[in-house]
């Protein structure tokens, strides 16, 4: 089934923080639009929270408090954050990424080896409260010589549901992406097995293995072509494995091997361009954070985009429009890239002195293009809204 994407003109360069939801159980290591209207969120838990964006919004007129602002942030949210409405049950081990199908459909895949997907137009089934601060209080309270007082808790009640579907995988499911006509997943586990699948039915259709945990995967809008990166294992000396390949999906060979070219680079996270032109790769881990532009018919490097992500890239997401790239990292920022020029121009956040300062891990945009959110270890979930393009 094919989306048309209804985007409107924006000006990236005004740029608003309207949000910041907070939920601190532990980090925050997924995020998603679902549609306009909601926004879900997975962390190292497994939980899966999901918010409904209110049309009129409370403003923030409260002083800046734990309560209310994460610490370091350089730009104070301007409404009060709502509270989640609903808790997605069913996953028991970290959520590594999430995706929206239809405006409807949640998709999510974890480390306790399942693909699940929720329907957000289905009745909650039961009811469950849960204090959104909980971290903060339990931290404050273990360290009692720092002289600090405990906030009061964030409770609030929010409604329940089971996954629709589930599939089964073997082991860690560490990477999956969708098609842009969201047909099809592609899904990277820890044992190196790279596995499509129809996405309505969750029936698989093809799978093949690498040698490294299938840990970056990409399927190009015609599913004809798809990016896979390796890595294996978590070790850090000169016998590491990394791999960067394109592959022909119909015969579960090698097109571009570009595994010389990335020489000792774990590849993060990957992403077609909506044409299929243009695929934009990040470089994880711990060294510096360069974003490569790929030609994927040939597997030349087109650029790099210039400045790095220090510390590493952990998510690239491409705008509704197809003109321009979201990407982030350990940081704690995120920058907006005109992919024609190869230029930046935004950066939201502000770095904060050190790859363990809350980094982020995932980006998403709104169906309309208007608003990108953005997940953090800390525990927030911080929501943008871009400007109007003047015509």
């Amino acid at each position: 089934m094919k989306i048309t994407v209804a985007n409107k003109s924006v000006n990236f360069e005004k740029a608003t923080l309207l949000w910041s939801f907070i939920w601190d159980a532990d980090w925050v290591s997924a995020v998603s639009f679902i549609g306009d209207k909601h926004v879900a969120a997975g962390n190292n838990l497994g939980e899966i929270l999901t918010w409904e964006i209110p049309d009129k919004p409370e403003p923030l007129s409260e002083s800046p408090t734990e309560k209310s602002k994460p610490a370091e942030k350089s730009e104070r949210p301007l409404y009060q954050p709502p509270k989640p409405s609903r808790q997605m049950v069913g996953h028991s081990n970290i959520v590594n990424r999430l995706l929206c199908a239809e405006n409807r459909w949640l998709i999510s895949a974890s480390n306790d080896h399942t693909v699940r997907y929720w329907d957000i137009q289905k009745k909650p089934e039961g009811k469950n409260k849960i204090v959104l601060n909980s971290r903060t209080i339990e931290e404050i309270t273990l360290n009692k010589n720092s002289g600090r007082k405990p906030p009061p808790p964030l409770e609030t009640e929010v409604h329940t549901q089971d996954s629709t579907k589930t599939i089964q995988g073997r082991e860690w499911i560490v990477g999956i992406s969708m098609s842009q006509d969201e047909t099809t997943l592609i899904t990277g586990d820890d044992s190196g097995q790279v596995v499509i699948y129809d996405r309505v039915t969750g029936d698989k259709k093809k799978s093949w293995q690498v040698k490294g945990w299938a840990f970056a995967v990409a399927i190009s809008p015609d599913l004809k072509q798809a990016l896979v990166s390796e890595r294996y294992p978590l070790v850090f000396d000169s016998g590491r494995h990394t791999g960067v390949k394109l592959w022909d999906v119909a015969t579960s060979s090698v097109q571009h091997d570009l595994s010389k070219e990335f020489k000792d680079m774990q590849i993060a996270s990957a992403a077609y361009s909506m044409d299929g032109k243009i695929l934009a790769l990040g470089r994880g881990g711990e060294g510096e954070g360069k974003i490569f532009l790929i030609d994927p018919s040939t597997g030349k490097k087109l650029r790099e985009l210039s400045p790095i992500h220090q510390y590493g890239v952990t998510d690239l997401c491409f705008h509704p429009d197809g003109k321009h790239l979201a990407s982030t990292g350990r940081d704690t920022v995120v920058r907006i890239w005109n992919i024609s020029e190869g230029k930046m121009i935004k950066e939201l956040g502000k770095p904060r002195g050190g790859q363990f300062k809350d980094w982020f891990h995932a980006l998403s945009f709104s169906h309309d293009g208007t608003r990108l959110a953005a997940a953090d270890m800390a525990g927030f979930i911080h929501l943008w809204e871009f400007g109007k393009e003047k015509i």
